[in-house]
């Protein structure tokens, strides 16, 4: 009989011991995935710090910048829409060419950098830095508003991915890009564009999505 409860102690002392090391096991995997998730993100945030610094360094200082622009008015909310269509109807002007982009339904005309209507409360407006898209390497700059009103026509910017196209029509021809690089600036007034001289570009700003302090450029080259 002693030996028979001794056999029992034994077992149960096994089975408890399985036990901790199974429960501790699982402790350590537990203590393993809550800390590596805040790991990785923190490793992720530092690698796009370094990209970023690099981008920044290696950049041509020659780039574009647009000093005209008051960032902060390229996003608007109107719950008037049908108001801001009707005068749109009513304003006297005539478009020069056309702004397509098949993946988020986009298709806007654009009038001529001098005319009084080159204006992002009426169109998506061509900077006073912009080439015309005719012109050979020469970068074609257009602004429109980001939120909800009826002049927010760069609203669905943000649904964009690297290689989506791009058409500018213009002068009875058509212009066709592909989006390679989007990046972010703070509102500051100014707006710097990166990209390659030896390309034909397309560059289109607004404000970044749900962001009220920064602004998005879409670097577009030609196809």
């Amino acid at each position: 009989m002693w030996l028979k409860d001794q056999s029992m102690q034994k077992k149960s002392r096994n089975i408890k011991s399985q036990l901790f090391k199974v429960g501790f096991f699982f402790l350590i995997i537990g203590i393993i995935v809550f800390f590596s998730t805040p790991l990785l993100k923190l490793r992720g945030e530092v690698f796009e710090e370094m990209r970023l610094a690099i981008f920044q360094m290696n950049i041509n200082k020659d780039n574009t910048t647009i000093n005209s622009i008051n960032t902060e008015n390229l996003i608007v909310t109107d719950e008037n829409n049908a108001v801001r269509e009707e005068n749109d109807k009513k304003a006297n002007y005539t478009y020069i060419g056309q702004l397509s982009i098949p993946k988020i339904k986009l298709k806007r005309g654009f009038v001529s950098k001098n005319s009084k209507y080159n204006n992002i409360e009426y169109n998506i407006a061509i900077a006073k830095e912009a080439d015309y898209p005719d012109k050979a390497k020469g970068n074609f700059i257009l602004m429109a508003h980001s939120g909800n009103a009826y002049i927010s026509f760069f609203d669905n910017l943000y649904k964009l991915e690297i290689g989506d196209t791009a058409t500018v029509s213009y002068e009875a021809k058509d212009y066709k890009y592909k989006l390679t690089k989007v990046y972010n600036q703070p509102k500051t007034g100014q707006v710097a564009i990166y990209r390659n001289y030896n390309i034909k570009t397309l560059t289109l700003i607004t404000c970044t999505h749900n962001d009220d302090y920064n602004q998005t450029i879409y670097i577009f080259e030609e196809i």
